[in-house]
C-alpha cells in the first residue's frame, strides 16, 4: 500500500496570509480558455496536464492554475488541484506549487506537482521524507503574464511518484548558482 502524500500548500493556502496583496478565489473546472502549459505521463499509467487561464478575481485581473491527473487504471479516480491568485505574487518569494493526486479507493495511484515560481528560479527541488530528491526544470512564462502577476514568472511540473511514494518533505526553488530562493512552509 502506498503511503498517503500530505496535502501541500496550494496557491490559496500560500496567499491567505497576504490577502490584501493578493486577493484569491478557488478555481472551478477548466474552461475552454485554458492554455495548456505542460503535460506528460504518470509512472502508474495515465496522463497529467498543467493549465492556466486569466480570471477576474474580484476587481483584480489574475490567473488560475489547474493541475489534472487522469489515471489509466479502471476504477481509479482522477485528481484536480486548482488555485487562483491576483495582485503581486512576491508573497513567499514567488513559489506556488499545486499537487494533484489520483486514487483507487483510499490508495494514491499517481501524484503530480506543478505551479509557478519567480523568474529568478532555474530549478525546483522536491525532497521526499525517504531522502529521495526530484529536480524539475522551470520554463519561461509569456511576457504578458508580467502585467497580470506584477512579476516575471516561470512554470514547472512533473510526476512525483515516478521518484518516490514517500511523503513530500519540502519543495524549494533555486537560482542558476544553486542558491535557494524559496521553500514551502512545513506541511501538517
Amino acid at each position: 500500500m502506498l503511503p498517503t502524500l500530505p496535502t501541500l500548500p496550494t496557491l490559496r493556502t500560500l496567499l491567505v496570509g497576504a490577502a490584501l496583496a493578493a486577493p484569491l478565489a478557488v478555481a472551478g473546472s477548466a474552461s475552454a480558455q485554458d492554455t495548456q502549459l505542460l503535460h506528460g505521463s504518470v509512472a502508474a499509467g495515465g496522463t497529467w496536464k498543467l493549465s492556466i487561464r486569466h480570471e477576474k478575481i474580484g476587481p483584480v485581473a489574475g490567473v488560475c492554475l489547474d493541475l489534472d491527473v487522469q489515471p489509466a487504471a479502471a476504477g481509479a479516480a482522477g485528481g484536480t488541484a486548482s488555485g487562483c491568485a491576483a495582485g503581486s505574487l512576491r508573497v513567499d518569494h514567488g513559489l506556488f506549487p499545486l499537487v494533484s493526486t489520483a486514487r483507487a479507493g483510499d490508495t494514491p495511484t499517481s501524484a503530480v506537482i506543478g505551479g509557478i515560481v519567480t523568474a529568478k528560479a532555474h530549478e525546483i527541488r522536491v525532497v521526499f521524507k525517504d531522502g529521495k530528491h526530484l529536480k524539475l526544470p522551470v520554463r519561461s512564462g509569456p511576457k504578458r503574464w508580467r502585467h497580470v502577476l506584477k512579476m516575471d514568472v516561470r512554470y514547472f511540473g512533473g510526476d512525483l511518484m515516478a521518484t518516490s511514494t514517500s511523503a513530500v518533505a519540502s519543495i524549494s526553488a533555486y537560482d542558476r548558482r544553486g542558491h535557494r530562493l524559496a521553500r514551502t512552509t512545513k506541511t501538517r
